[in-house]
């Protein structure tokens, strides 16, 4: 029984993000369904097969004022813009981790590259 609240719950909210990515598309597929057909329009008119982005630019500009977009809600509130952002403290202490990590296996490499430059009996003369 626990189960089936838990699939009915995931299934609502999946619904519920389907229906509000549609909602959200919305103006993207008014704005492709609305220009396409004037760009086609254009183009056969003009016989060029692929127009530049300043003629697609023209077109826009000459269909813009026909274009209907709905107005979509919750614009009026956002999240304000921090230059501080949350996860801050979690990329500092990895980065702090990569340097110290690197430094421990640099230092590591020089010695060993030392050593075994010193100790090799051909380079105990040439030093």
């Amino acid at each position: 029984m626990k189960l089936d609240s838990s699939i009915l719950k995931r299934a609502t909210h999946t619904k519920e993000s389907c229906k509000e990515l549609l909602s959200n598309l919305h103006n993207v597929r008014a704005i492709v369904n609305h220009f396409s057909p004037k760009i086609e329009a254009w183009s056969t008119a003009n016989k060029i097969s692929t127009p530049t982005p300043e003629e697609v630019m023209d077109i826009v500009r000459s269909n813009y004022d026909t274009l209907t977009l709905k107005l979509q809600d919750g614009l009026d509130h956002f999240e304000r813009y921090s230059e501080v952002p949350k996860e801050q403290q979690s990329f500092t202490n990895l980065v702090r981790k990569i340097c110290k990590d690197k430094r421990e296996t640099a230092v590591v490499q020089i010695d060993t590259a030392a050593y075994h430059k010193f100790t090799t009996a051909s380079n105990i003369g040439q030093c």
